[in-house]
């Protein structure tokens, strides 16, 4: 038997914000979003990330963390860390960064071409 994984949900404070990180930040890609009652409350990235908007009073961000493989890990990390409210985690590798609503992403540098190889599958 072999198994991938198809997605890792995690909740998340401000949906927006975070979409627009993972977009603007990581190259990542929206595949799908869900509203409810004009409220953009879940959305797909490529890569197999669901974002959900967390209700009121809920605890954000939970999940343990995401890893990500990029392209250009030091990149990635510099761009990670000039956004306001994302940080390195103490007593952790650099490779690993903290979001402000407590998300934490675990970040792998690729080999060459294995991102555009992953993102080119379509498993479903």
């Amino acid at each position: 038997m072999k198994t991938y994984l198809d997605h890792a949900a995690v909740t998340v404070a401000d949906i927006e914000w975070t979409m627009k990180l993972f977009e603007d930040v990581l190259g990542m890609h929206e595949t799908r979003r869900k509203e409810e009652d004009g409220k953009f409350t879940m959305a797909w990235l490529d890569g197999g990330i669901q974002l959900v908007a967390a209700p009121e009073n809920s605890a954000a961000g939970r999940g343990h963390h995401l890893g990500l493989v990029v392209d250009d890990l030091p990149a990635a990390l510099a761009a990670l860390k000039s956004v306001p409210g994302v940080h390195g985690i103490e007593g952790k590798p650099e490779k690993w960064v903290q979001l402000p609503d407590g998300l934490t992403l675990e970040m792998f540098q690729a080999n060459e071409g294995a991102v555009e190889a992953a993102l080119a599958n379509k498993l479903k």
